[in-house]
């Protein structure tokens, strides 16, 4: 466990059996996959962030519970969804469903996510989980299509990337602090506080991922330059274009745009974004949220669910993967 797990252990063993006992299933081939999946399940950043933003507020209850596998069963399910559209064979480290299992198995795997996400939500009649889970979505979907626009004009504007990174990965983190503010009977000011919290920390979440792609001397989970395969803009890049010379900016543009890049042209854009400072202009964004980050926790009283928040922002800062 990481130190921020660490701190809230008991918060999130219970949490793992209650999330275990909903994905329990009588088919065999889908507990083979569920099974799969449980085992390389990462480290449950946005349930723990569920839960967190219920500690804040001195309320951990059965809904923060059923709101923070909600957002496990959401995230899984577009994880998965996700890597079938990307033609994706590895997922932390590990071959994907779509590898293992082909489409078909993992389309209809995302879809049963989703689905029991529905069940759970309707049963318990958390209707206001299901309206913020739906929007979510709905957010998600659309940050995809709009990335998927922007990758194929390559026409990334700096206002284009973080509303992408906003709707696809930081409106989960957001959700998931809302609905643990909700759970735990927050007043409207505390849960205005949590959703700005968690947009933040998702906004932080992935720039990190961004630098991670640059990340040659370690293994992070995920092919370097992956995001460059795939004719991706990502922020350090993004801030690179910006101050490259015409000749540079051409033949990066060139590059995103082949379908089949080679080494030595990786290798190229790792350059013009180590030349131009582009991680280190991503990091100052991040050390930026961060600072933003700390004054809001400081309005939240001080117990074990602070010490993890701070954790997690440390974890967010220093992560290698």
């Amino acid at each position: 466990m990481k130190e921020f797990q660490n701190i809230i252990k008991e918060d999130i063993q219970l949490f793992d059996k209650k999330f275990k006992d909903t994905l329990s299933t009588k088919s065999e081939l889908l507990y083979k996959v569920t099974s799969y999946l449980s085992k390389n399940s990462g480290k449950k950043i946005r349930p723990v962030c569920a839960i967190i933003a219920s500690g804040l507020v001195n309320n951990i209850t059965d809904k923060t519970y059923r709101s923070a596998i909600l957002i496990e069963l959401i995230h899984t399910a577009t994880l998965v969804h996700d890597d079938i559209v990307d033609d994706a064979q590895m997922r932390r480290a590990q071959f994907s469903i779509n590898t293992i299992w082909k489409n078909k198995i993992a389309v209809l795997t995302g879809d049963y996510f989703l689905a029991k996400g529905l069940q759970i939500a309707v049963q318990n009649k958390d209707y206001d989980i299901l309206q913020l889970i739906s929007n979510v979505v709905g957010k998600i979907v659309e940050g995809e299509l709009v990335q998927i626009d922007k990758t194929k004009k390559l026409n990334l504007k700096e206002a284009d990337y973080f509303n992408i990174i906003k709707l696809k990965t930081a409106s989960l983190f957001e959700c998931a602090f809302e609905l643990g503010g909700i759970a735990a009977d927050a007043e409207k000011e505390k849960i205005q506080s949590l959703k700005d919290l968690g947009l933040i920390i998702g906004m932080m979440f992935q720039i990190k991922d961004d630098i991670l792609d640059y990340n040659l001397l370690r293994y992070t989970g995920k092919k370097s330059g992956n995001d460059i395969k795939e004719g991706k803009i990502n922020l350090p890049l993004l801030y690179s274009l910006s101050k490259m010379k015409f000749i540079e900016k051409r033949k990066s543009i060139s590059i995103l745009r082949s379908k089949k890049n080679t080494t030595q042209d990786i290798e190229f854009i790792f350059n013009m974004v180590k030349k131009y400072e582009g991680i280190d202009f991503a990091k100052s964004i991040i050390n930026k949220y961060y600072n933003q980050a700390k004054i809001i926790i400081t309005t939240f009283e001080e117990g074990k669910y602070k010490k993890s928040i701070y954790s997690l922002l440390d974890f967010l800062i220093d992560r290698t993967k």
